[in-house]
Formats: structure tokens, C-alpha cells, sequence
């Protein structure tokens, strides 16, 4: 009978409590007599990774891996750095560049210091980088060659008059781009300095050297970041994050996973935007933890465009040679790699092919049975699956998703055919962590978990509308210590999100279910009212029809003097 029990995910107590019945405010279980406002101390020392990978079609070297005390001492030599041009305390940093260990250890520089941070995505136009450069008015602009294009072009767009001393860069194929830069530089006595000896000598620092940095006095209250969305809604919004903000998520992102992530040894691969509150915490949460990080391309991560020797066959991408455990990623990126491991099974006989399909299904319906991996379904890995998880090193346990929902079909593949889906829901506004669903909910479909132990939800019914918070069903507004201190230099929108009394409306529609995890079941901004008065929820209305067979996208729209709404379609061309 143990043995049958221990096949079975214990029951757990609902995740959420009610803190405020009149109010409909709820909380994490952990978190029911306070929020957790400061990470868990953990000293286990492990190594960070740090070689950057080119998309191109490149062989890839040796992962070149640096201690915890080797990143620690390049951060307090770059922070010596800057303090040698004047940088100090309530300057500001502007970082453009690809995601690299050079990024996050710039940035700790910058904490030390007590600079502050701004960011923007090496996605982004010229005009975008200008408009934060122009808004923020950093002392220091942090780059890399391969931007040196977009850095010429947002220099020319540039009020002259208050314009950075120090550009620091890392990356050495600058090229026509870094002689131009330099000579736009010189005109305004701008000093460019590349940080590649810096990283490439042994670094040994004295205690007059970590001295000097380490004596700023900052405090929790301090502004750490100003992390700018990526502008796709008109000019980008900074949202001002503070030491203590940032810290409390990831205080609670410890009391929700450390149970499981420290059981055995872990390595994360980064390669998201650090530009991204995703990415930036959760490579904060991984560094308390002692965790390794290994960084990578999204573009490189499978083997499609990587060589072998000397540019000859085909090489490994990034997940094979590194072998993660711990993946993050946006929903794009897991549908691009279940894409990637089915047109290699479309190369296989159409047997193997519906034995594949047949094993994804079932493995999933023992998940939902069972509630956890056990010896029954670690049959399939160690069978079937396992081709396709030697494609990802062979080792990924646990993936991160955030950013939007993810597809049932893609949670399924990957969660039977790899590793333990965890679904994230938050925002920028809130340090990226408003709820998660841990491993000890089990295989969930459609929601996001319960609060996050720095985050309290409350449910506010949605005027004109039957959603009303008393039956369990309302706008999800956040608050807690993890919640951003406003909008930089925007008043008037800080004002219009946030209500008097501290809560963030995020504009969702959200249901508490009986296990205390919440659901998002709709967007205000997504509720149309049609002539004859009734409203329409556009989004739910899409994603039943682009379930439907042979539909690649679809956007519903409706108007307030028409009695349907309409649908334009785009199908899926092998299915039509």
C-alpha cells in the first residue's frame, strides 16, 4: 500500500488564504500572517558561467566557467572603474546589450556604487534607445560591438547637451562602426573603454580596492533600476524598481521553489533579455542560490545552425553542451522547440511517429493522474523520450514559462516529452513575480498558481459585467513589497494604475478556484459591449477558434454598434 501511496502527489491544503473577507484579499498559505519582504541566506558556493555565443553559424567552444568569487571580483574591478570617472551614487547606467554574464556583473558594479540602472532591449530602434537616454540622462552607457550600428544612429538623434562621459563595451569586432562611434565620442570628450581586458587578465583586487565600493551607503529605498518595456504600444515606459522591491521577489520566489530546486545539483542557461524582469530576477534567484548560469542565444540553443570542427557537419547547440536542468522561457520559445523536435520526427516512420503521439498522451494522463513524475512515468524517459531529451542535454528538470499563457499542446509536449512545466504570471510593475505554480500543485492546466509570498492579490468586481469578487471573480489587483515605487517621470499614469490606499490594477479578469490557485479568465480592456448591451469577452472568443484545426492566428473584433463581432482568420497554408 506505501508503495502505491507514494505514486500519488500528497494532498496539499489550499493554497491561498483569505486575508480580508470584506475586502476580498488573499495570500500564499507561507505568507497568511505577513509578506515575505527578503531573500532566503544561502552560502553554497557553486561556479557562474560566462562565454557569450554568436548566432551565425559558428562552432561553438567550451563552456569557460568563473566562481562566484572570480564574478565577484570582476564586478568590484568594473565598479573601480567607473568610480575612477566620477561614478557614484545616484548616477545612472545604461545598459544595451545581448544577455551575457558581462551584463549581470556590470550591473552589480552598478549596485555597488549605488548607480542605478536603466535598460533597454538590443531589439530595440535607434529612436527607442534615444528616447531612454534622453529621459533618464545616464552617466554611463553600457554596450557591445555588434550594437555599435544602432548606438551611431541614436547618437544622431541626441540633444548634445548633456550626453554621457563613459561608454563602456564588451565584444571586439567593432568594426567601421567603432571608429565612428569613437569619433562621434571624442566630439562631445566622451571616454569609450572597452571591458574586455578587464575580463580576459586574472583578477585579483586588494582591500583598498573592494574598500572604496563597498562603503556606499545604500539603502533599501534606494532606486536600484529603471526597466523600460519594449516600446511596441507607442514610446517606451521606465518602471522605477528599488533595492527593497527587488529583493522581497526574490525573498518569495525562494519560499516557493528552494524546497525542491536545492535537492539536487542545478545549472540554468540564460538567454533571454536581462532587459526583462524574467530573466533578471530569475538569474538573481539562481545566483542566492548558488546556482551556475551558462549563457547562451536563443538562437543557438538547438543544433540547427551550429557546425562541427572546423565549420564541418553539424554541431551541438547550446542545451546539448551545456545540459541544463533549470530553463526559462517565454511561450514562443517552447513552441520553437517542441517545432524543432517534431520536424525531426516527420523524418521518422509514420509508426515511430504515432507511437511518439501515443506516449505523449499517455504520459500525460498519468501526470494528471498521479499528480508527480514516479517510476511509471520515468519508464517513458528513459524509453521513448529518450532521444528527444538528449536534444536538450538530457538533464532539463524544471522550465519556466512566463510572459503570456502558454498553448495546452505545448504545455503538454514538453511538460510528457521533458521537464516539469512552471508557469509564471506577472509584471514588470511588480518585479516579474506576482504568482508561480510550483511542482507540489502538479501538472496544471490554465492557471497561474497562488499569490507570490511578496504579492497579495484582491478581486474588485468589473462594472457592468458579472464578474463580481464576491463570487470569487474580479479585476486581480497586487500589492506588497515587491510592487514598484511608479512610472518614471509619469505622474499622471503611476496615478490611473495604482489606487489610493497601494493596489495595482493590472487590468486582468481573475477566478480563485477551490484549490486557491487563480485562473485569468479575461482582460478588461478585451470586453466588448455590442449593440444589443451584452458584452463579449474578444479574448476567450479567440482562443476557441484558434484551437480549431487549421488555424494558424485569428483576431475577433468587435463594435459597439453591431450586434456580432467578426473574425479575420489566418490558416495554417499545409492545411488548407
Amino acid at each position: 500500500m506505501d508503495y502505491i501511496n507514494q505514486l500519488f502527489l500528497p494532498k496539499q491544503p489550499p493554497a491561498t488564504v483569505l486575508v480580508d473577507e470584506q475586502e476580498h484579499i488573499y495570500r500564499a498559505r507561507p505568507a497568511a500572517d505577513g509578506l515575505i519582504d527578503t531573500p532566503i541566506v544561502h552560502t553554497k558556493e557553486k561556479q557562474v558561467g560566462g562565454q557569450t555565443k554568436k548566432w551565425i553559424s559558428y562552432e561553438l567552444g567550451d563552456y569557460e566557467w568563473w566562481t562566484y568569487e572570480q564574478a565577484r571580483a570582476l564586478s568590484i574591478k568594473t565598479a573601480a572603474l567607473m568610480q575612477s570617472h566620477g561614478i557614484g551614487k545616484g548616477d545612472r547606467v545604461f545598459f544595451f546589450a545581448k544577455t551575457t554574464a558581462s551584463w549581470m556583473i556590470t550591473a552589480q558594479a552598478s549596485f555597488l556604487l549605488g548607480a542605478s540602472i536603466t535598460t533597454g532591449y538590443d531589439s530595440m530602434p535607434a529612436d527607442s534607445i534615444a528616447s531612454i537616454i534622453q529621459q533618464t540622462q545616464p552617466k554611463v552607457i553600457f554596450t557591445e560591438t555588434s550594437l555599435f550600428k544602432v548606438m551611431n544612429e541614436a547618437y544622431g538623434m541626441l540633444d548634445t547637451s548633456n550626453l554621457p562621459g563613459l561608454v563602456m563595451y564588451v565584444g571586439t569586432d567593432g568594426g567601421q562602426e567603432l571608429t565612428t562611434l569613437q569619433q562621434t565620442l571624442d566630439q562631445h570628450n566622451t571616454t569609450l573603454m572597452s571591458l574586455e581586458d578587464t575580463y580576459s587578465q586574472q583578477i585579483q583586487v586588494d582591500d583598498e580596492e573592494t574598500a572604496s565600493v563597498t562603503t556606499t551607503n545604500v539603502q533599501p529605498k534606494d532606486l536600484a533600476m529603471i526597466m523600460f518595456t519594449s516600446g511596441t504600444s507607442g514610446t517606451p515606459k521606465g518602471v522605477q524598481l528599488t533595492h527593497s522591491n527587488i529583493l522581497a521577489a526574490i525573498g518569495g520566489a525562494h519560499h516557493l521553489v528552494i524546497d525542491f530546486i536545492l535537492k539536487d545539483d542545478q545549472t540554468y542557461i540564460g538567454y533571454l533579455p536581462l532587459a526583462h524582469i524574467l530573466e533578471f530576477v530569475v538569474e538573481l534567484v539562481m545566483i542566492t542560490l548558488g546556482i551556475p548560469i551558462g549563457y547562451a542565444n536563443v538562437r543557438t540553443l538547438m543544433g540547427d545552425s551550429v557546425t562541427g570542427p572546423d565549420g564541418q557537419g553539424k554541431g551541438k547547440g547550446d542545451l546539448a553542451c551545456l545540459k541544463p536542468t533549470i530553463m526559462a522561457g517565454v511561450p514562443a520559445v517552447w513552441e520553437r522547440i517542441k517545432q524543432g523536435i517534431e520536424r525531426e520526427m516527420d523524418k521518422q516512420h509514420w509508426i515511430v511517429q504515432s507511437l511518439f503521439q501515443a506516449a505523449i498522451e499517455a504520459k500525460w494522463s498519468l501526470l494528471r493522474y498521479f499528480g508527480q513524475e514516479n517510476q511509471i512515468t520515468r519508464l517513458f524517459d528513459n524509453t521513448i523520450f529518450a532521444p528527444l531529451r538528449s536534444m536538450t542535454g538530457g538533464r532539463l528538470k524544471y522550465g519556466v514559462s512566463g510572459g503570456a499563457p502558454i498553448s495546452l499542446e505545448t504545455q503538454k509536449f514538453i511538460s510528457s516529452g521533458l521537464c516539469f512545466m512552471v508557469q509564471g504570471y506577472g509584471l514588470t510593475e511588480c518585479c516579474g513575480l506576482a504568482s508561480l505554480t510550483y511542482p507540489d500543485l502538479g501538472p496544471t492546466i490554465g492557471i497561474i498558481g497562488p499569490p507570490s509570498p511578496s504579492i497579495e492579490f484582491k478581486l474588485m468586481d468589473v462594472p457592468d459585467t458579472d464578474y463580481k469578487a464576491i463570487n470569487g471573480t474580479g479585476e486581480l489587483l497586487l500589492r506588497g513589497p515587491s510592487l514598484m515605487a511608479g512610472y518614471y517621470n509619469l505622474p499622471e499614469v503611476t496615478k490611473e494604475t495604482m489606487t489610493e490606499d497601494g493596489w495595482f490594477r493590472t487590468g486582468d479578469v481573475a477566478t480563485l478556484l477551490e484549490d486557491g490557485t487563480v485562473k485569468i479568465t479575461d482582460r478588461i480592456k478585451n470586453l466588448v459591449k455590442l449593440s444589443h448591451g451584452e458584452y463579449i469577452a474578444l479574448e476567450k472568443l479567440e482562443s476557441v477558434y484558434k484551437a480549431a484545426p487549421g488555424v494558424g492566428n485569428v483576431c475577433v473584433y468587435g463594435d459597439a454598434f453591431c450586434s456580432k463581432p467578426v473574425a479575420l482568420i489566418l490558416p495554417i497554408e499545409a492545411k488548407v
